[in-house]
């Protein structure tokens, strides 16, 4: 919620708790997005008439794997989101992402641009997703790739050409193209990890292991996802004051790739 963002599901009074209001039960195959608001609530509601939980990690709360006493432990979960970190993941808190993951875990990691520190602490998301890979205790480079210093607008449909992709041909329908609005690529490494994947590059790249706006891998015997921009995913309600976009229904293939995604990390598909 750093700055002009809400890369949360629900924000009550300026906070985030952990079960966003109005009750998930309440949630039926009409129910609007604005059911609550957050940023990426429409993801959360879709998710939800899918009939997955999902909650929030409150600010101030611990981010651990393996501690039983914190109910909010990454354990007791299938997929972790997290959508734009604006502050440096802890020692403790990378040891637990990669282990995570490791152990069978899903993490869908959303990037920005380079030059987008929201909250002024020296550290935007393209350094923070690279000093989790780069940093950890766990592996270097666990997943495969590292994010660009970079800062483009693109509206691409290179997309991977496959029929059996489950991200890109699941069951939330087919992905044509994915729209950026100042994100930021990602370079693949696939001597670090064999299984990283391109899934749809910059228009005018070619499908190897540059450029790409949006990638998978699996590590142990978890799975990861990385896009490179928040706007796919942005649904344009937030806190009042904030300014947010609407990108979710911007083109049908935006919801598809998150919701297709979502599941195969949840390895639904």
């Amino acid at each position: 919620m750093a700055g002009n963002a809400d890369w949360v599901l629900d924000v009550e009074n300026g906070v985030a708790v952990r079960f966003p209001s109005p009750a998930q039960s309440g949630i039926t195959s009409t129910t609007p997005e604005t059911y609550w608001t957050g940023a990426i609530s429409a993801w959360g509601v879709a998710l939800a008439k899918l009939g997955h939980q999902v909650e929030q990690l409150p600010v101030g709360a611990a981010l651990t794997y393996g501690n039983t006493s914190n109910p909010q432990d990454l354990a007791n979960y299938s997929v972790f989101v997290v959508d734009e970190p604006n502050v440096l993941f802890t020692a403790a808190e990378k040891t637990a992402i990669v282990r995570f993951v490791q152990n069978g875990g899903g993490l869908f990691m959303i990037s920005d641009h380079d030059i987008s520190d929201r909250n002024n602490d020296g550290y935007d998301s393209p350094d923070i997703w690279n000093d989790l890979m780069a940093n950890n205790s766990v592996q270097a480079n666990p997943f495969g790739f590292k994010v660009n210093l970079d800062n483009f607008s693109e509206d691409s449909r290179n997309v991977r050409v496959s029929s059996t992709n489950p991200i890109l041909n699941g069951s939330q329908g087919a992905v044509s193209q994915l729209s950026f609005h100042n994100g930021a690529s990602m370079t693949l490494n696939p001597t670090a990890n064999s299984t990283v994947q391109g899934l749809i590059w910059r228009t005018n790249s070619t499908q190897g292991n540059n450029l790409a706006m949006a990638a998978s891998s699996t590590f142990g015997t978890g799975r990861v996802v990385i896009v490179g921009d928040s706007s796919p995913a942005d649904d344009g309600t937030g806190s009042p004051g904030n300014t947010v976009y609407y990108g979710w229904t911007e083109n049908a293939s935006h919801s598809r790739l998150h919701m297709n995604a979502s599941l195969w990390l949840a390895k639904l598909q």
